[in-house]
């Protein structure tokens, strides 16, 4: 009986383990700032509170935030839009911190943890200990400027590494592909939005066209997320059944191994749950920016028209299955878990 309890908790632990996640806490609020989670209603955001992934963050005129994040550093500036979120690659889970619109400045800490990463609209940042600042504008384009360290900017095909003193500015749509000496390029923050906003007038159609790809491919990873998912839970049941039988058995040894089997496919299963939702969290960003578009067009022509109903209905598929709202309390549950230390029964 022993052996059969220790069993049924090492794959039970196996189960949860993975579910454990770190908050990111708020340390200075000032102005008009609020969060919610998923699509809960808009709060106020508050000095001490403890954030989790799926929470939103908006800034609005003359307001900022900063969040610390282990030893990590967050700095929000006004008028942004900024996400916190996590993704499982290779076995390995990354925080990420998506900013969709507006301006962050990120100053990386000493814990000892995997180095988050950073994705806007147009690129995903893979922090290699750095002191960086970082522009999302109205158009999805994007300015990063490394002031320590170094960080790669990854598009969908290639990869620029930046260095101390280098920055980049990316299209949406394109890959990223020069730099440029910081010392030479001032950047006036407010003007580059700006520039971002004036951008947008009259590329309306082929934005749209853009994002509407970006949905397709955001609805194309979903579905192959769902199929590695249900591979992995039909394997899992396959493991314990087999672990089952062995147990009437006898065979407490060989069970062992089902069982390690079982959670490993369950880790698999989980990993692709979370990925879902981190590609989902994404496709909010990217609709609010399809919306902010679209809204502002005095009269849309017909092209313009379908591309954002097709927009929304892809979008709203998404956010129908996997953006699910009542969860935060599970999560903020498993923040404060500490590992080894489970109460299983």
């Amino acid at each position: 009986m022993k052996r059969f309890l220790s069993l049924c908790v090492m794959f039970l632990f196996s189960l949860t383990a993975p579910l454990m996640t770190a908050a990111v806490e708020v340390d200075f609020v000032s102005g008009d700032v609020n969060y919610r989670h998923l699509k809960e209603d808009w709060q106020d955001l508050e000095v001490g509170m403890n954030l989790v992934s799926g929470d939103m963050i908006e800034t609005g005129m003359n307001s900022e935030a900063i969040l610390f994040d282990g030893g990590s550093e967050i700095y929000i500036s006004e008028n942004a839009n900024f996400t916190i979120s996590e993704r499982y690659e290779k076995g390995e889970k990354r925080s990420t911190f998506m900013l969709f619109l507006g301006r962050m400045k990120f100053k990386l800490g000493k814990s000892g943890e995997a180095e988050p990463d950073i994705q806007t609209q147009t690129v995903n940042l893979a922090i290699r200990g750095t002191v960086l600042e970082v522009g999302s504008g109205y158009d999805g384009s994007t300015i990063v400027l490394i002031e320590e360290g170094s960080v790669a900017v990854q598009g969908k095909s290639s990869e620029l590494v930046l260095e101390e003193g280098e920055g980049t500015e990316v299209q949406f749509g394109e890959e990223p592909s020069e730099k440029f000496d910081v010392m030479t390029k001032v950047i006036d923050w407010d003007a580059w939005l700006l520039s971002s906003q004036d951008a947008v007038k009259g590329n309306e159609t082929a934005l749209l066209g853009q994002i509407q790809n970006r949905f397709e491919d955001i609805a194309l990873d979903i579905g192959n997320y769902e199929l590695i998912r249900e591979g992995a839970l039909m394997e899992k049941e396959r493991y314990i059944a087999k672990r089952d039988e062995l147990l009437e058995a006898g065979k407490t040894d060989e069970a062992s191994e089902f069982s390690k089997k079982a959670g490993s496919e369950s880790k698999k299963a989980f990993h692709s749950i979370v990925n879902i939702r981190f590609l989902a969290l994404s496709s909010i960003g990217l609709y609010d920016m399809a919306e902010r578009i679209y809204t502002d067009i005095e009269a849309p022509i017909e092209e313009q028209q379908a591309l954002f109903t097709g927009i929304k209905t892809t979008y709203g598929g998404i956010v129908q299955k996997y953006v699910l709202e009542g969860d935060r309390a599970r999560l903020e549950e498993k923040a404060r878990q500490k590992r080894g230390c489970l109460n299983l029964f």
